[in-house]
């Protein structure tokens, strides 16, 4: 059997990409900017969309998203414009992200304990030279690294092994749909804060942790095309494809599974049902991954007695 190292992480970097975009956001920390390569893929798609109605008339929309896109993608459809002009508000995954000052704060203290193993100690042999490569890009030192509890290392340093792809911050999801309504006067929310994404990778057991920072290291050259492919299937409507990638990799570890996934989308699922019966028609944006297999949020809405219809 394949060491978790090994396994496909695809679906960790989707749900680890906020967290990569709140480091990347952080003046103290040296990492390269986004955006420096060209994007070969396509160029515009129709991503999917849910209609959720509640038993007593109540509706809402699903859109998934992702945190960083390339420049110039066309994604807004006119089914998505007629959603969004019938919502009342939109709700994202996390809000907050513009206060760099809070959120370095933030990962500086959750994500940091003294007396920390070396990066080399906490890999096996064989991912030990590739760590070390990847840790030269990444332009921490060594030394940094004798503070950074395993999932603080892991997202540093995957946000190193996705320096150079074609994703810019300023044209995810979050980003563009939060300017369009806050010109409509309509108000944006969200539904974690920074500080609650961190707190749930630090949670994890030293363990699944590790296995997160190996999982970086392992695939970090594969970061490139799973990033396309990522994108590829997101502007292309599959969200099946989403939930073939859920059921292998690290969340085949229950706990990473329950923590970073399944917890928070129940979470979710009840806060978009306290929002319908106070009368909202909310427009909810979340990371794609989460709209995806057995556990996603609208299947938990769904086993609610929620009507739930693809709309695009």
């Amino acid at each position: 059997m394949p060491s978790l190292a090994r396994m496909n992480s695809k679906i960790a970097r989707w749900l680890m990409l906020p967290l990569l975009l709140l480091i990347q956001a952080c003046s103290g920390f040296p990492f390269l900017d986004m955006g420096m390569a060209a994007w070969d893929g396509p160029k515009k798609g129709t991503p999917a969309l849910w209609h959720v109605t509640s038993p007593q008339g109540g509706e809402a929309w699903l859109f998934g998203g992702i945190h960083a896109l390339p420049s110039d993608l066309k994604w807004i459809s006119p089914k998505m414009k007629q959603a969004m002009d019938r919502s009342d508000r939109l709700v994202l995954e996390v809000v907050g992200l513009e206060d760099s000052a809070e959120i370095t704060r933030t990962f500086q203290q959750l994500g940091n304990s003294p007396g920390q193993p070396p990066l080399a100690d906490r890999l096996p042999p064989d991912l030990r030279d590739k760590g070390e490569a990847l840790r030269s890009v990444s332009r921490l030192s060594p030394a940094r690294f004798e503070t950074l509890e395993s999932w603080a290392a892991a997202i540093s340093l995957a946000g190193a092994a996705t320096a150079n792809l074609a994703m810019v911050r300023e044209e995810g999801v979050e980003r563009v749909l939060a300017a369009r309504y806050r010109r409509r006067d309509k108000p944006v929310i969200g539904l974690e804060t920074p500080a609650r994404q961190f707190t749930y990778f630090d949670e994890l057991e030293e363990a699944d942790q590790r296995a997160m920072l190996e999982s970086v290291i392992a695939d970090a050259d594969n970061a490139p095309k799973a990033y396309r492919d990522m994108v590829t299937s997101w502007l292309r409507g599959e969200p099946e494809k989403l939930a073939e990638a859920a059921n292998r990799g690290l969340l085949q570890r229950p706990q990473i599974r329950e923590r970073i996934l399944v917890r928070r989308n129940r979470d979710w699922a009840g806060q978009i049902e306290d929002l319908l019966s106070l009368g909202a028609r909310p427009f909810v944006a979340v990371g794609a991954a989460h709209l995806a297999g057995d556990d996603s949020v609208q299947a938990l809405l769904a086993a609610k007695g929620y009507t739930i219809t693809r709309v695009q």
